[in-house]
């Protein structure tokens, strides 16, 4: 199981993003798992803002410079544009469009919600001006081939941690996007922490820590977000 100070340490990280981040519009999950064989899949949007905003969305292949006219996905949500109340919620379609997609590994998306608030109608006085602020969200979207459906919560398990020197290299050997939310080198009552990092299939990462190695022996503790969002605790050891 992870210390509790590990989990503290994650926990905190995730609350201090939170309180950066201001979006209004906010979605019923953190990820949306789109199955090979379904034809559509849908998400529930919320405007928890205390006005009312233009969401315009888009998916594309995670370019950051990428704009609804120009992104590359097999996947579409409908509508792309919409006007959401204060408190509505509404309903976000994502479409598969037919494109072939791997059938030995995932296929990994970004869905694009761009927040527009609205104009305000007060008058400025001379040599004034006024600053509207709009805001991207990005939330991953995962093409799942139907024969992997079975062991995606089992993946994450298969994670292989090795020493490089003085960083150390994580190796995904499974067909999933496994999320690694943060680790902790162990040994003993001493730590030291690594970052966070997504991890295509089949992928090999080096992740430096913030502390020395030690020398021999140890374990990785480390936690992953699973398909409902929700972080789960595996160990390893270190090779």
């Amino acid at each position: 199981m992870c210390s509790k100070r590990l989990r503290a340490v994650l926990l905190g990280l995730v609350l201090a993003g939170a309180l950066d981040a201001h979006a209004g519009v906010t979605a019923e999950r953190t990820r949306v798992i789109f199955d090979e064989g379904k034809r559509e899949a849908s998400l529930a949007l919320v405007n928890q803002n205390s006005y009312p905003v233009i969401v315009q969305t888009w998916i594309d292949d995670g370019d950051l410079d990428a704009a609804p006219q120009t992104a590359q996905a097999p996947l579409m949500p409908l509508p792309p544009v919409f006007r959401l109340n204060p408190g509505q919620m509404r309903s976000l379609r994502l479409l598969y469009t037919g494109d072939a997609l791997p059938k030995d590994r995932e296929s990994l998306y970004w869905l694009n919600l761009y927040e527009i608030p609205p104009q305000s109608d007060d008058s400025l006085d001379e040599g004034q001006s006024r600053l509207t602020v709009t805001l991207r969200t990005q939330m991953k979207v995962i093409y799942r081939p139907r024969a992997l459906a079975k062991d995606a919560e089992e993946a994450p398990r298969k994670l292989l941690f090795r020493r490089a020197g003085n960083a150390l290299q994580v190796e995904n050997p499974t067909a999933y996007f496994i999320t690694l939310a943060g680790a902790e080198v162990r040994q003993g009552n001493a730590g030291s922490p690594l970052p966070a990092e997504l991890l295509p299939p089949f992928s090999q990462r080096m992740l430096t820590p913030t502390q020395a190695l030690p020398a021999s022996g140890g374990e990785v503790r480390y936690l992953w977000i699973d398909d409902g969002g929700n972080s789960q605790e595996g160990t390893a050891v270190l090779r």
